[in-house]
Protein backbone atom coordinates (compact mmCIF):
# COMPACT_ATOMS: atom_id res chain seq x y z
CA UNK A 1 0.00 0.00 0.00
CA UNK A 2 1.45 3.18 -0.93
CA UNK A 3 1.52 6.45 1.38
CA UNK A 4 -0.86 8.23 -0.79
CA UNK A 5 -3.73 5.66 0.99
CA UNK A 6 -3.05 7.60 4.80
CA UNK A 7 -1.31 10.83 4.42
CA UNK A 8 -1.28 13.44 1.51
CA UNK A 9 2.07 14.84 2.16
CA UNK A 10 5.15 12.58 3.83
CA UNK A 11 8.82 11.96 4.18
CA UNK A 12 10.74 8.92 2.94
CA UNK A 13 14.10 7.86 4.70
CA UNK A 14 16.36 6.22 1.97
CA UNK A 15 18.44 4.39 4.80
CA UNK A 16 20.83 2.60 2.44
CA UNK A 17 21.85 6.35 1.08
CA UNK A 18 22.89 7.28 4.84
CA UNK A 19 25.51 3.70 4.68
CA UNK A 20 26.59 4.58 1.51
CA UNK A 21 27.69 7.99 2.55
CA UNK A 22 28.83 6.81 5.65
CA UNK A 23 31.26 3.64 4.31
CA UNK A 24 32.57 6.12 1.21
CA UNK A 25 33.76 8.64 3.90
CA UNK A 26 35.31 5.61 5.75
CA UNK A 27 36.91 3.71 2.82
CA UNK A 28 38.03 7.60 1.66
CA UNK A 29 39.82 8.49 5.08
CA UNK A 30 40.81 4.86 6.58
CA UNK A 31 39.92 6.50 10.21
CA UNK A 32 37.17 5.90 12.24
CA UNK A 33 33.75 7.52 11.83
CA UNK A 34 31.23 9.12 13.94
CA UNK A 35 28.07 9.50 12.55
CA UNK A 36 26.19 12.54 13.93
CA UNK A 37 22.95 11.94 14.79
CA UNK A 38 21.81 14.78 17.01
CA UNK A 39 18.37 16.71 16.90
CA UNK A 40 17.09 13.36 15.72
CA UNK A 41 19.67 12.74 13.13
CA UNK A 42 18.97 16.21 11.80
CA UNK A 43 15.18 14.99 11.24
CA UNK A 44 15.35 11.52 9.49
CA UNK A 45 14.69 9.54 12.44
CA UNK A 46 17.51 9.00 15.29
CA UNK A 47 17.14 5.11 15.36
CA UNK A 48 16.99 4.17 12.22
CA UNK A 49 20.03 6.25 10.95
CA UNK A 50 22.39 5.51 13.57
CA UNK A 51 21.62 1.73 12.93
CA UNK A 52 22.33 2.30 9.26
CA UNK A 53 25.43 4.46 9.74
CA UNK A 54 26.97 1.77 11.89
CA UNK A 55 26.50 -1.11 9.44
CA UNK A 56 28.02 1.61 6.91
CA UNK A 57 31.17 1.18 8.98
CA UNK A 58 30.60 3.87 11.88
CA UNK A 59 31.76 2.91 15.03
CA UNK A 60 30.50 6.15 17.27
CA UNK A 61 27.45 8.27 16.93
CA UNK A 62 27.95 11.88 18.02
CA UNK A 63 24.92 13.73 20.22
CA UNK A 64 23.73 17.17 21.20
CA UNK A 65 22.37 16.17 24.84
CA UNK A 66 22.63 13.57 27.29
CA UNK A 67 18.55 13.03 26.77
CA UNK A 68 19.67 11.89 23.16
CA UNK A 69 22.40 9.37 24.67
CA UNK A 70 20.13 7.69 27.05
CA UNK A 71 17.53 7.12 24.10
CA UNK A 72 20.29 5.08 21.90
CA UNK A 73 21.19 3.01 24.71
CA UNK A 74 18.26 2.42 25.96
CA UNK A 75 17.47 0.88 22.03
CA UNK A 76 19.90 -1.23 22.47
CA UNK A 77 22.68 0.68 20.26
CA UNK A 78 25.85 -0.85 20.78
CA UNK A 79 28.74 1.34 20.17
CA UNK A 80 30.26 4.50 21.88
CA UNK A 81 28.32 7.86 22.36
CA UNK A 82 29.73 11.24 22.75
CA UNK A 83 27.56 14.00 23.99
CA UNK A 84 29.26 17.10 21.81
CA UNK A 85 27.03 19.55 23.85
CA UNK A 86 26.86 20.07 27.89
CA UNK A 87 25.52 18.20 30.27
CA UNK A 88 23.64 19.73 33.44
CA UNK A 89 24.97 18.68 36.42
CA UNK A 90 22.30 17.03 37.31
CA UNK A 91 22.81 14.50 34.40
CA UNK A 92 26.11 14.01 34.92
CA UNK A 93 25.98 10.69 37.05
CA UNK A 94 23.24 9.22 34.38
CA UNK A 95 26.45 9.68 32.10
CA UNK A 96 29.44 8.04 34.31
CA UNK A 97 27.32 5.19 34.92
CA UNK A 98 25.78 4.35 31.67
CA UNK A 99 29.74 4.73 30.34
CA UNK A 100 28.66 8.00 27.47
CA UNK A 101 31.67 9.96 26.98
CA UNK A 102 31.35 13.73 27.66
CA UNK A 103 32.70 17.12 26.47
CA UNK A 104 34.90 19.14 28.82
CA UNK A 105 36.69 22.07 28.41
CA UNK A 106 37.19 23.92 31.86
CA UNK A 107 38.37 22.94 35.62
CA UNK A 108 35.21 23.14 37.58
CA UNK A 109 33.40 20.68 34.78
CA UNK A 110 36.24 18.18 35.63
CA UNK A 111 36.49 18.27 39.43
CA UNK A 112 32.88 17.83 39.51
CA UNK A 113 32.86 14.91 36.98
CA UNK A 114 35.72 13.58 39.63
CA UNK A 115 33.62 13.91 42.66
CA UNK A 116 30.52 12.78 41.29
CA UNK A 117 31.59 9.45 40.13
CA UNK A 118 31.48 6.74 42.66
CA UNK A 119 34.76 5.27 44.62
CA UNK A 120 36.03 2.38 42.64
CA UNK A 121 33.35 2.52 39.68
CA UNK A 122 33.94 2.68 36.22
CA UNK A 123 36.14 5.65 35.03
CA UNK A 124 34.50 8.49 33.36
CA UNK A 125 35.36 8.90 29.66
CA UNK A 126 36.42 12.72 28.74
CA UNK A 127 36.96 14.24 25.46
CA UNK A 128 38.60 17.80 26.12
CA UNK A 129 37.22 20.35 23.79
CA UNK A 130 39.88 23.05 22.02
CA UNK A 131 38.49 26.32 20.49
CA UNK A 132 40.68 27.72 17.92
CA UNK A 133 38.68 29.56 16.53
CA UNK A 134 35.07 28.74 16.16
CA UNK A 135 34.16 30.86 19.07
CA UNK A 136 31.73 28.26 20.74
CA UNK A 137 31.81 25.50 23.30
CA UNK A 138 35.74 24.71 24.28
CA UNK A 139 39.02 25.50 26.19
CA UNK A 140 41.19 28.35 25.00
CA UNK A 141 44.28 27.21 23.30
CA UNK A 142 46.68 28.10 25.87
CA UNK A 143 44.44 26.42 28.64
CA UNK A 144 44.79 23.19 27.09
CA UNK A 145 47.82 21.09 28.00
CA UNK A 146 47.31 22.44 31.54
CA UNK A 147 43.67 21.44 31.75
CA UNK A 148 44.73 17.71 30.30
CA UNK A 149 47.62 17.44 32.95
CA UNK A 150 44.63 18.56 35.67
CA UNK A 151 42.66 15.58 34.37
CA UNK A 152 45.10 13.13 34.33
CA UNK A 153 46.23 14.20 38.39
CA UNK A 154 42.23 13.12 39.15
CA UNK A 155 41.07 10.15 40.23
CA UNK A 156 38.47 7.50 38.46
CA UNK A 157 38.79 9.56 35.16
CA UNK A 158 40.13 8.82 31.37
CA UNK A 159 41.17 11.56 29.18
CA UNK A 160 39.43 9.69 26.07
CA UNK A 161 39.74 11.75 23.05
CA UNK A 162 40.53 15.61 22.18
CA UNK A 163 39.30 17.33 19.29
CA UNK A 164 38.51 20.85 17.96
CA UNK A 165 36.19 22.04 15.12
CA UNK A 166 36.40 23.86 11.80
CA UNK A 167 34.51 27.08 11.62
CA UNK A 168 34.73 27.79 8.00
CA UNK A 169 36.37 24.31 6.45
CA UNK A 170 33.14 24.24 3.96
CA UNK A 171 35.21 27.83 2.12
CA UNK A 172 37.67 27.26 -0.59
CA UNK A 173 39.33 29.71 1.12
CA UNK A 174 41.30 27.45 3.94
CA UNK A 175 43.34 29.93 5.24
CA UNK A 176 41.39 29.93 8.69
CA UNK A 177 41.14 26.30 8.87
CA UNK A 178 45.25 26.17 8.37
CA UNK A 179 45.44 27.99 11.48
CA UNK A 180 43.15 25.72 13.42
CA UNK A 181 44.38 23.03 12.42
CA UNK A 182 48.34 24.66 13.19
CA UNK A 183 46.87 25.54 16.43
CA UNK A 184 45.36 22.55 17.25
CA UNK A 185 48.32 20.29 16.11
CA UNK A 186 50.61 22.17 18.47
CA UNK A 187 48.59 21.42 21.17
CA UNK A 188 48.51 17.57 20.57
CA UNK A 189 52.44 17.42 19.94
CA UNK A 190 53.05 19.47 23.28
CA UNK A 191 50.91 16.68 24.97
CA UNK A 192 52.56 13.85 23.19
CA UNK A 193 55.91 15.21 24.14
CA UNK A 194 54.08 15.24 28.10
CA UNK A 195 53.03 11.51 27.20
CA UNK A 196 49.40 13.06 27.77
CA UNK A 197 48.05 12.68 24.48
CA UNK A 198 44.73 10.94 24.39
CA UNK A 199 44.19 7.58 22.33
CA UNK A 200 41.19 9.55 20.09
CA UNK A 201 41.71 12.94 18.45
CA UNK A 202 39.82 14.41 16.35
CA UNK A 203 38.96 18.04 14.48
CA UNK A 204 37.07 17.13 10.90
CA UNK A 205 33.32 17.68 10.87
CA UNK A 206 31.59 16.79 6.53
CA UNK A 207 33.63 19.04 4.70
CA UNK A 208 37.12 18.57 6.11
CA UNK A 209 36.25 14.77 5.79
CA UNK A 210 36.06 15.30 2.59
CA UNK A 211 38.57 17.86 1.85
CA UNK A 212 41.17 17.93 4.22
CA UNK A 213 43.30 14.54 4.61
CA UNK A 214 45.53 16.34 7.40
CA UNK A 215 42.76 16.81 9.86
CA UNK A 216 41.63 13.20 9.59
CA UNK A 217 43.66 11.82 12.47
CA UNK A 218 42.09 9.15 14.58
CA UNK A 219 38.36 9.92 14.17
CA UNK A 220 35.85 11.65 11.62
CA UNK A 221 32.64 13.60 12.70
CA UNK A 222 30.24 12.90 9.83
CA UNK A 223 27.18 15.64 10.20
CA UNK A 224 25.50 16.88 7.14
CA UNK A 225 27.50 14.87 4.13
CA UNK A 226 25.92 11.67 6.24
CA UNK A 227 22.63 12.40 4.77
CA UNK A 228 23.06 13.50 1.08
CA UNK A 229 23.38 17.10 1.74
CA UNK A 230 26.01 19.48 0.52
CA UNK A 231 28.32 21.13 3.26
CA UNK A 232 27.91 23.81 1.17
CA UNK A 233 28.04 25.57 -2.65
CA UNK A 234 31.44 25.49 -2.35
CA UNK A 235 32.24 22.24 -1.26
CA UNK A 236 29.58 20.08 -2.54
CA UNK A 237 29.33 16.25 -1.67
CA UNK A 238 30.83 13.71 -3.80
CA UNK A 239 28.54 13.29 -6.77
CA UNK A 240 28.17 9.52 -5.84
CA UNK A 241 26.46 10.86 -2.83
CA UNK A 242 22.67 10.26 -2.49
CA UNK A 243 20.28 12.20 -0.21
CA UNK A 244 18.78 9.75 1.92
CA UNK A 245 15.17 12.33 2.54
CA UNK A 246 12.72 12.75 -0.08
CA UNK A 247 9.78 14.66 0.64
CA UNK A 248 6.77 13.84 -1.26
CA UNK A 249 3.12 15.27 -1.47
CA UNK A 250 -0.05 14.08 -3.61
CA UNK A 251 -1.88 16.95 -5.63
CA UNK A 252 -5.29 18.01 -3.98
CA UNK A 253 -7.04 19.79 -6.44
CA UNK A 254 -6.55 21.36 -10.05
CA UNK A 255 -8.84 24.13 -11.03
CA UNK A 256 -8.88 27.20 -13.34
CA UNK A 257 -10.07 30.48 -12.39
CA UNK A 258 -11.15 33.27 -14.60
CA UNK A 259 -8.77 36.20 -15.21
CA UNK A 260 -8.81 38.80 -12.25
CA UNK A 261 -10.10 36.20 -9.69
CA UNK A 262 -8.33 36.54 -6.23
CA UNK A 263 -6.63 33.94 -4.48
CA UNK A 264 -6.29 33.54 -0.65
CA UNK A 265 -6.64 35.63 2.12
CA UNK A 266 -6.56 39.38 1.19
CA UNK A 267 -6.35 38.59 -2.53
CA UNK A 268 -2.51 38.82 -2.62
CA UNK A 269 -2.50 37.02 -5.47
CA UNK A 270 -4.62 37.51 -8.44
Amino acid sequence: MGQENNYSTWVEIDLSAIEDNVRYVRELSGVQVMATVKANAYGHGVLPVARAALQGGATWCGVARIEEALELQDAGLDCPILVLGYIPAGRLPDAIKQEISMTVWGHEQVKMVSELREKGGIPARLHLKVDTGMGRLGCPPETAVPLAEYISELPGILLEGIFTHFARADELDSSTSDHQEEIFRTIIFELQERGLKPPLVHAANSAASLTRPSAYFDLLRLGIAMYGLHPSPERPAPASFRPALTWKSLLSQVKVLPAGSGVSYGHEYI
